[in-house]
This record gives structure tokens, sequence and C-alpha cells, in this order.
């Protein structure tokens, strides 16, 4: 830290800064859930739920457009009353999806649950703009990311491996035997598999209970209307609201929408599959499975490191849009999966190549989330996330139709999904560089001045 910075921090509004730690610390625990969530529980759902997960990207979208309506309320209810209802909202929809058969009650479980989960992302941009001084703030985004990740990863490492010995014990079997087990599951039937679901369901009764501890900390975050909404600027009629819309539609806005759209296009075509990918496609035990997604997370954990270095260095756009780029070649070779080899070299050359690709997709996300906030004014802010949101669900409701109806209907899918996305990403990633680079490229370093 410069000493330009460690000023900048000695002068910080002291209840600002309580509220950013005290973010940072409710986000490690939802790293921690995140962990189990996008993992673990993935897996559970393939064999309670398999047509949410066949699905998931509609299911997703479904969220997406309760998290905009949810994330438009800050506005008027501010940070706190917010972060409060969402921990409850979370653990109690997570069990639900274990205590029950029903197919249909998981699926609306799963929508109301994730959808609390995934609000805790659009929170921190939200917060950091308002809270974080402008010259030290790409740095404060790559380190709300990192706490986040650490979580995550740790728990990602040690889900796969909670599920195999509570497997273990269930059965009265040896770890090593469970391991061998849960690299098929599809292959179990009766009592085996009763019990390798219920080892599932431990695990993520376990995690709803752990999210309480996020409305602990909420209780202690203050907030007053100024720092979500400029002064007098409550706008709450149908009028106001249409108005504020509108705003948003330049061309500016539009066109940053289209790139992150369509990013998520083909991310969402193979991110949250992964831990199928590895299992059900490759037939990658479940523990090894889950050490794979810990090396993972870390690659985003270090490529979050270089966000403020390659901001300065490249400039925000260029950034963001080489992030993207850089991707292309992994994804082809992972499209490749099964002729990588067997058994301990499948293990490191895929466990490599889903690395890099973490890495270098992730490096630059500190940027995208404050050039997000940047684009627009601060009472646009929630309005603007909302939108976001909102493409984010047509995107999902494309993505889920295409692998429920098509891509999926095969295991193959799982890696052909690697081709598709690649194309995606550099059609995204033209469009950004086309419209953006010239005029915008240094975007951030703009808006801090400003501030000053």
């Amino acid at each position: 830290m410069t000493k330009e910075e460690k000023e900048v921090v000695r002068q910080w509004n002291p209840r600002y800064k309580r509220n950013v730690y005290i973010y940072l610390c409710i986000y490690g625990i939802l790293g921690a859930v995140t962990g189990i969530t996008n993992d673990a529980a993935l897996s559970y759902y393939k064999i309670v739920a398999p047509h949410l997960i066949s699905g998931l990207n509609i299911f997703n979208a479904a969220t997406a457009i309760l998290m905009s309506l949810m994330i438009t309320t800050v506005h008027k209810w501010g940070y706190r009353k917010i972060l409060l209802v969402l921990p409850p909202m979370t653990a109690i929809f997570m069990a639900l999806t274990c205590v029950t058969t029903n197919q249909a009650v998981i699926m609306i479980a799963y929508t109301i649950s994730w959808t609390a989960i995934g609000v805790y992302d659009l929170m921190y941009p939200l917060m950091w703009t308002s809270y974080v001084p402008g010259k030290i703030r790409t740095k404060m985004f790559s380190v709300v990311m990192i706490v986040n990740l650490i979580t995550q990863t740790i728990c990602t490492f040690l889900g796969g491996k909670a599920i195999v010995l509570f497997f273990s014990m269930i059965r009265k079997i040896s770890y090593g035997e469970a391991s061998t087990l849960s690299a098929r599951p599809e292959t179990m039937v009766g009592q085996t598999l009763v019990d390798y679901t219920n080892s599932y369901r431990i695990l993520l009764l376990i995690t709803a209970a752990v999210t309480m501890l996020a409305f602990i900390l909420a209780l202690f975050i203050k907030d007053i209307p100024s720092d979500y909404r400029s002064e007098g600027t409550a706008s709450n009629t149908k009028t106001d609201k249409k108005a504020m819309y509108k705003k948003l539609l330049n061309k500016k806005a539009v066109m940053w929408i289209a790139y992150i759209a369509g990013v998520q296009l083909g991310a969402r075509l193979i991110a949250v599959y992964v831990p199928i990918y590895l299992n059900n496609y490759l037939h990658i035990p479940r523990d090894v499975t889950s050490t794979i997604n810990t090396f993972v997370q870390a690659a985003m954990l270090i490529g979050y490191f270089f966000a403020p270095f390659l901001e300065k260095k490249l400039g925000a756009i260029v950034s963001v849009a080489a992030g993207t780029l850089t991707c292309v070649p992994v994804m082809l070779l992972l499209a490749n999966g099964r002729h990588l080899g067997s058994g301990m070299v499948l293990f490191v050359i895929v466990g490599i190549l889903l690395f890099l690709r973490t890495g270098l997709a992730n490096a630059t996300m500190p940027i995208q989330q404050e050039v997000q906030m940047v684009i627009v004014d601060k009472d646009l802010r929630p309005a603007f996330t909302a939108v976001v949101q909102i493409a984010y669900a047509v995107v999902g409701v494309i993505d889920g139709l295409f692998t429920e109806f098509y891509l999926f209907n095969t295991q193959d899918g799982y890696a052909n999904a690697y081709y598709i996305a690649a194309v995606i990403y550099v059609i995204a990633s033209v469009v950004l560089l086309v419209f953006f680079a010239k005029k915008y490229n240094r975007i951030l370093e703009t808006s801090h001045q400003q501030e000053e």
C-alpha cells in the first residue's frame, strides 16, 4: 500500500470503514456457503431433482429476476434491512430441499434460497461505491472477492471429503471404499443410493445453520438514507421509476449489458456444471472432484490479486476483454477432456486447464464490478444492477432451454458446451473492444478524479 493510500485509509469515515469490515466478514461466511452450494449441492440435486440440473439455467434465470426485484429495494430500504432478511431466507429454504423428496418443492426452495445467496454478490458493489474511497476502491473490490474466495475454496475442498466421510460412516465402510463408490453415482441403487444422498443432506443442513452467522453480523451495520440514495430522491411512484429506467437506455449502458450478457451466455454453459463434468462425464471420484475445484477456486484468488495491476497498465476495458479472450484456447482443450489421459494424469491435466480458465476469466472481475457501478450515477446503481440481472435472466432461459432440450441430452454435451462457450467469448470480447476501448478504457481513473 502506498503512502497516499495509507493516508486515505487513515482519513476514512469510521462508520463507512466499520460497515465495510462487517460486510467483509459476512461475505466471508457466504463464501463458505457458496463453497458447498456451487459444488456438493449440485451433485445432490442431480440425484434428487435431475430436471433441476438439466434445466439449471432456467431456474437460475428465475433467481436472477427475483434478485433484480430485491436489489431495487435498496434505494428504499437500505443495506442493513436487506442483509437481515437474506440469512433466514437462505437457511430455511436450503434446509427444505433436504427434508422433502418432492421435486417441485425442491425446485421452488432452490430458487428462493439461491436468490438470497445471489443478492450478496450484488450488495458489495453498491456498498463499496458508497463507502470505499476512490483511491483504494479497486483494491478493496479485490479484497472482498478474495475473502469470499478463500472461505469458498476451503469449504469446496472440505465439502466433497465430508460427503465421502459421512457416506463411509453411514455405510460402515472405509473412506477409500466410499470414495471409489462416489466416482460413479449413476450406478448406485437401493440403500447405497439412499445412504449416499443422506450424506449430502447432512452437509447441506450444516451449511444452512452456518448461514445464520451472517444475520448476527448484519445487526451491527449502520446505514443512513444518504448512503444509498441522493438526498430527497426516494423514488416511489411509478412515474419516478419509469423515468429512472428510461435514463438507463443509453448506448453506453446497453452495450455494456450486451457484453456481460454474452459472457454469461457462454459461462453458464460450463461454469455451473464443472462438478458434473468432472464426476459424471470424466468419472473422477467425488473427493478428487472437490480437490480439483479447490485448486480452480485458488486460481480465482490469484487472479483477483492482479486486478489493480492490470487496470493500471492496460486500462479497465482492455483488461476485461483480454481476460475473456485468453480463456478460449483453454476451453477448446477442455472440450476434449476424455482424450487427455486417464487416472492421475487426467486429474492433473484437467485440473491445470480448469485452473487456467478460471484464473484468466476472473482476474479482471473486480475491475468489471467497479466499471458496472461507475457507468451510471448513484441513484441509478440499484436500478442498473436490476437491469443487468434481468439480462442474466433472459440469458439463463436461453441457456436452460438449450441445455434441457438439446445440449445435455447426452453426456457429451458437457464437453461440447466448451466449444460453444469459446465462440461466444470471442464475439463478446470483440463487442467490448469495438464499443468501449477507445473512449472508456480509463473510465475508472476518470471516476476517481471526479470524486476528488
